[in-house]
């Protein structure tokens, strides 16, 4: 007989390291993440959060893990204990029996091992459900004050418990079906079930019968839970004219699946039965009468009352469970508290008088679009290449004594935009750590050259009106910007703020970020973020800190998953710092009745952009609003504690939520009601304003959120009009109040039937109100009108002028600015050259009123006296703001000198890319001051390094 020879113990220890290695790698990384994750939730005063979800996850896999564990084990324990102990000889049973004696000696420990392993993988898919769970085991009293009209039960009982007993069921059901086939391969491997047995009576042995009479009678049973819960399931059924229970749900489904669950108790009652009977006939019959049943109930049944009685006479049969809908989609997307109204509208032209009782609307109607901005900012007040502008924001700030709309950008920091050489693991991680300021801009006026009128502006950030002051914190390391994972401060190496003639440098004094106190800690980063420099570097020290999840969006989605956020955070200046405000959705989609929407096409990103809000809900409610400190990173959560979906979560992870009613009222002036539940909410409403079920079967009166003139223009596919942030005062109002907006036409024409405004100042934040013209009057459309605008012919003419001189042509935001009982339509028009990509602002094209005129002027003043009298002012330039020529030009001049500095700066630390750089943007403001002069610029080559590189204590750019 030959023998296996192992290998030698001096030969097996590698393998042994290697294991060992192996090992020490895996637990080193779970240990390291879990420590972690556990520092960085207590960075930001939320360690309940984590340990919560820690601790659910964790007695969910142990419950679910164990009791899969006992049911495996146990009934293969019981199948191995009555095996029979005389066997059928045959050819088949003698390879049966050679595979007992090959299993047998390893049964002893192959059963609990095999069991073990099989109940930890069932463990780890238990985990996902620990959201499930806590709403259920949290919703003890949630209400949201009405009942739905089937069972008369409360929505609380379909979003919160519902999900976790069809979990419960279908868990119990895959975990029985599969306990049963391993039983049965036990048996037929232990004698139990004989196959080769002549006599089918023989085929099973009396207690293996028993044993599978009994896992197949609890199938059944799971299985009657199962078509009971299905009856719940009825009130969110895709299956009528619309969601919710239909008439063929109430009429066939619901009689079919109660009718099931009765049969399939009796088929459990039988198998149970037939632990005594001992003979299969009747559980067989049971159960294909269950089977047959299910297909003829169950699904032809109900198809043939669907196409033969429904749908030949589908209005009157689904009249009232349409009307059911239509309730429960109002009160589900907060419709049902709009205050609609209709409101006579003028076809005329608004008078002189009209827009001075309006100024304070005429006078905030935007002439920028927010990427056209930043595209602006991008090239003036970038100043250098490692500041980066991710967004523009529109809100609303008091300048001047007044309250005026602004876009706002923050001047965060991108160490991608560092010279290559420059991009060393100090400067990145240790130097140039956070962005500094923000730049505002007036939305409604423009300097004599088409750029954008800054209140707020330059490095250090400069401004005369305090509400913009940010003198007392203006370092942002918290932002939109995501390049880097980390970034560590207090360290040997300065931190650069800003440079100017000189470096500027700070140290880094707030309570974000995670101390580095330990080379373990410094070792268990290194090992995140597969950086060794964590480790070794001599420029970080026990005060140090690591700051992680910098970018706002993996911030707060991390330490809150569940709940649904908004396509845009955005930046707001309160009491001299910034911060950042993240609206966040409550939501569901198991509201009874309620029509899912869904939000990537109903809420789509602005200009095309990656929209963060996706999935199908039927209930969707803006109850907590996120703020987070630029500086420090700290989250606060602004919750509405009266919403159903806020009161089960603050149950389970209490001190989570603030009440947003102790918001400090200076924050509380910058609450915008958000954008994206704006277009959710318009989405519905557009059909869902009609509140009678015949007429919303006939689809009457059903409107639409007209397309964007200016995206169609361009060539894209079309994309419903955005709303937009307006000052306006609504009709019937004393006063101006910071308002959203959208339009609406008729789902099969262009012209405007209705426009909805949604309030983000107190007292009456949140209050959605919506104007209907009266029938018969037709209003035109922003499609409409933008058609007579590109067809006037001087504005064709000028358009094809400048796209022969090289230049592109954009459009800014087509916007319908009610104003008492008729509108302005306004279109901003801008040029690009081809040469120096910043776009300016050329024209701004006013039509007054519906069938008004299409006026043409090179900025808002001048555009509205033309649209009033007829006649544009001569060589109107902007008198709104921005400063005269000279002081534009020392405005451009001072700029030239800051990059003449830093260019300096660079040379005598020895980088010569970023030399270059900064010596070409000088030498760019040097040409746009001599154009402002009325001279031409000399051309003047880059100059060549004079000075040999001396050592400086500023971090290189």
């Amino acid at each position: 007989m030959s023998t296996i020879r192992l290998p030698s113990r001096s030969r097996r220890w590698p393998l042994v390291v290697i294991g060992a290695v192996v090992v020490a790698i895996v637990l080193f990384t779970a240990f390291s993440g879990f420590v972690i994750d556990l520092l960085w939730y207590r960075e930001i005063n939320q360690s309940g959060v984590f340990w919560t979800v820690l601790r659910t996850k964790t007695v969910l896999a142990v419950v679910f893990g164990l009791l899969f564990f006992l049911i495996l084990y146990v009934n293969l324990i019981i199948a191995r204990r009555i095996r029979p102990t005389t066997r059928i000889l045959s050819p088949d049973q003698e390879v049966l029996e050679r595979i007992r004696d090959v299993t047998d000696p390893l049964v002893r420990w192959a059963l609990p091992v095999g069991s073990a392993v099989l109940a930890f993988l069932v463990a780890l898919g238990v985990t996902g459900e620990w959201s499930n769970f806590l709403l259920w085991k949290n919703s003890s009293g949630a209400t949201f004050g009405t009942t739905e009209p089937l069972f008369h039960r409360d929505p609380a009982f379909y979003v919160f418990s519902l999900p976790w007993l069809r979990f419960l069921q279908g868990w119990l059901f895959s975990t029985l079906v599969g306990v049963t086939i391993l039983v049965g391969i036990a048996h037929v491997l232990w004698g139990g079930i004989r196959p080769q047995a002549p006599m089918f009576a023989d085929k099973v042995t009396p207690a293996a019968r028993a044993h599978l009479s009994v896992l197949l009678g609890l199938i059944m049973l799971v299985k009657a839970w199962g078509y009971w819960l299905g009856r719940f399931d009825l009130l969110t059924s895709p299956r009528g004219v619309v969601e919710g229970a239909s008439y063929t749900d109430v009429k066939a489904q619901l009689p079919a699946l109660n009718f099931l669950t009765i049969v399939a108790v009796i088929c459990a009652i039988l198998f149970f039965a037939n632990i005594r009977l001992r003979q299969w006939s009747l559980p067989v019959i049971a159960v294909g009468l269950l089977a047959l049943v299910s297909v003829l109930l169950g699904a032809v049944y109900p198809a043939f009352v669907q196409q033969f009685r429904v749908k030949p006479n589908e209005q009157q049969y689904e009249h009232d469970y349409i009307g059911d809908n239509i309730v429960a989609t109002n009160t589900a997307f907060g419709l049902a508290a709009i205050q609609a109204q209709e409101r006579d509208v003028s076809t005329g032209p608004l008078t002189a008088r009209q827009i001075a009782d309006n100024s304070g609307t005429v006078s905030n109607i935007r002439v920028w679009r927010p990427p056209v901005l930043k595209e602006n900012l991008q090239s003036v007040q970038r100043f250098r290449q490692y500041y980066d502008f991710n967004d523009v924001d529109v809100d609303r700030y008091t300048v001047n004594n007044e309250e005026r709309v602004l876009m706002v950008s923050a001047r965060e920091i991108s160490q991608q935009g560092l010279d290559p050489s420059a991009q060393t693991w100090q400067n990145v991680h240790l130097a140039y750590t956070h962005g500094y300021g923000a730049v505002a801009a007036q939305v409604n006026t423009a300097t004599s050259e088409g750029q954008p009128d800054y209140v707020l502006q330059n490095l250090p950030p400069v401004t005369s009106d305090p509400a913009l002051d940010m003198s007392q914190q203006p370092r942002i390391y918290f932002g939109e910007s995501g390049h880097e994972p980390f970034v560590v401060t207090n360290t040997n190496v300065n931190e650069l703020d800003f440079q100017q003639d000189s470096s500027t440098n700070t140290t880094y004094t707030g309570t974000g970020g995670i101390p580095l106190s330990n080379i373990l800690r410094r070792a268990m980063f290194a090992w995140k973020f597969r950086d060794y420099n964590l480790l070794v570097s001599g420029s970080i020290s026990s005060s140090s800190k690591i700051m992680i999840y910098r970018d706002i969006q993996t911030r707060v989605r991390k330490a809150v998953p569940f709940l649904k956020f908004d396509n845009d955070p955005y930046l707001a200046i309160v009491g001299g710092r910034p911060v950042w405000i993240w609206d966040t959705y409550t939501y569901t989609n198991e509201y009874p009745y309620s029509q899912q929407v869904d939000l990537a096409q109903a809420a789509p990103g602005q200009d095309s952009s990656t929209t963060l809000l996706q999935g199908n809900v039927n209930y969707l409610r803006n109850s907590v609003k996120v703020v987070v400190d630029a500086y420090d990173g700290t989250i606060t959560y602004y919750a509405n504690l009266a919403d159903p979906i806020v009161q089960v979560w603050s149950r389970a992870f209490p001190g989570l939520f603030t009440d947003i009613n102790s918001a400090p009222q200076e924050l509380w002036q910058h609450f915008r009601y958000p954008e994206n539940l704006f277009q959710v909410q318009a989405f519905q409403y557009a059909a869902y304003h009609v509140t009678d079920p015949t007429d919303f079967y006939q689809k009457r009166d059903f409107w639409a959120i007209p397309s964007d003139p200016t995206i169609s223009a361009s060539g894209a596919a079309p994309v419903a009009i955005h709303p937009y942030y307006q000052l306006i005062r609504l009709p019937g109002a004393s006063t101006e109040e910071f308002e959203l907006v959208i339009p609406f036409v008729p789902a099969d024409r262009q012209n405007m039937v209705a426009w909805m405004a949604a309030s983000s100042d107190q007292p009456d934040y949140g209050k959605l109100t919506v104007f209907r013209f009266p029938e018969g009057r037709t209003i035109e459309g922003p499609t409409q009108v933008f058609a007579r605008i590109n067809q006037d012919a001087r504005f064709s003419s000028e358009r094809t002028l400048l796209s022969q001189a090289g230049s592109n042509v954009l459009f800014g935001d087509f916007l319908v600015i009610p104003i008492d009982n008729s509108f302005l339509y306004v279109q901003p028009v801008y040029v690009q050259a081809q040469q120096t990509p910043i776009p300016q602002l050329h024209d701004v094209i006013i039509v007054n009123g519906s069938g008004g005129a299409v006026t043409i002027a090179d900025n808002l003043q001048d555009a509205l006296k033309g649209a009033v009298t007829g006649q544009v002012p001569s060589g109107g330039g902007n008198q709104g703001g921005g400063g005269t020529v000279a002081q534009r030009i020392q405005a451009l001049l001072a700029q030239a000198q800051q990059h003449f500095a830093a260019a300096q700066a660079a040379l005598q630390s020895g980088n010569l890319g970023t030399y270059q750089a900064e010596i070409k943007a000088a030498q760019d403001a040097v040409d746009a001051a001599a154009r402002l002069a009325g001279t031409t610029p000399t051309p003047s080559g880059t100059p060549s390094p004079s000075a040999s590189p001396s050592a400086s204590a500023s971090p290189s750019p």
